[in-house]
């Protein structure tokens, strides 16, 4: 059975506030970083897992709040735990 959530965007406009920004450019780095160690292109990343290659880009950028779902999907295609993906420094 599939569930479609509504999910409130405002860490995807203007509203995001400095610190929300630093943290998602953080992750994006992070995993950036991940995925080329693997030598994955984007195209070959969304592939193994259940996320688009074009929302990549954004969660790389920086540009698009990634959720939980997505993350358990990014880290199964970079063969590492969740946790991993989140182990950055928050302090910008």
């Amino acid at each position: 059975m599939l569930y479609y959530f509504n999910f409130p965007n405002h860490l995807q406009g203007e509203m995001v506030s400095e610190t929300d920004k630093g943290i998602l450019i953080q992750f994006g780095i992070r995993l950036k970083s991940l995925r080329q160690a693997k030598k994955l292109t984007l195209r070959k990343m969304a592939l193994l897992c259940n996320v688009e290659y074009a929302d990549i880009q954004r969660y790389e950028n920086g540009k698009l709040n990634v959720t939980l779902l997505s993350i358990a999907e990014l880290a199964k295609a970079l063969e590492v735990e969740p946790k991993d993906l989140l182990n950055f420094d928050k302090e910008i």
